[in-house]
């Protein structure tokens, strides 16, 4: 079995991203008959498409779980839907700012997880993780991730199982050991 996770590089002035800090660490663990293989993704909305496409194909894993980092959230939030929209009124670190702007104009206005997250969000609260399911990615870069994975498996007719996951960022209540204890966590239930 193979599982992509992905984070960000650092972005809005901040050194790290707990979205990558947590992804890098978490492939560093092993799991008996499961490769897990971490990827860095860059915020931008102009390149993310394109570099996520080309790490799903070298990789061809069995679950893609797309980490990104929220600021103002204090729970890890499993993430239901991407829409099909950009906007923003802060700069990507390409310096880019969309305003309004469709991603596909030929897909569906939202895609929705592959992954059945009650279940999941059970599970993970049952074991006493902070967990919630949320309703919208933003319209940021993490939500243009999330679409464009979910659009582009779906046109290859791929069976990947997706999901998206906002973390907190590294802190004293949220440290590092417990957000990759969580997500390893999420990955021993997917399997």
């Amino acid at each position: 079995m193979k599982v992509l996770i992905t984070g960000f590089e650092p972005f809005g002035g901040s050194s790290t991203n707990s979205s990558w800090e947590v992804a890098s660490a978490v492939s560093r663990v092993h799991i008996s008959g499961v490769s897990i293989e971490a990827r860095l993704l860059p915020v931008s909305f102009g390149r993310v498409g394109d570099v996520l496409k080309g790490v799903i194909a070298e990789v061809a894993p069995d679950i893609l779980i797309m980490l990104g980092q929220s600021g103002q959230s204090e729970s890890i939030r499993i993430e239901r839907i991407a829409i099909n929209m950009m906007d923003s009124s802060k700069p990507d670190n390409d310096g880019y700012v969309p305003d309004e702007e469709v991603i596909h104009p030929d897909g569906p206005s939202a895609l929705f997880s592959t992954l059945p997250l009650k279940p999941l969000r059970n599970v993970l609260v049952a074991q006493g993780h902070k967990v919630k399911i949320s309703n919208s990615a933003g319209l940021y870069v993490c939500n243009r991730t999330y679409y464009e994975a979910l659009y582009h498996l779906s046109s290859q007719g791929r069976a990947t199982r997706s999901v998206f996951v906002h973390l907190p960022k590294i802190s004293d209540e949220w440290p590092l050991s417990r957000l990759q204890h969580t997500v390893m966590q999420l990955i021993q239930v997917l399997i």
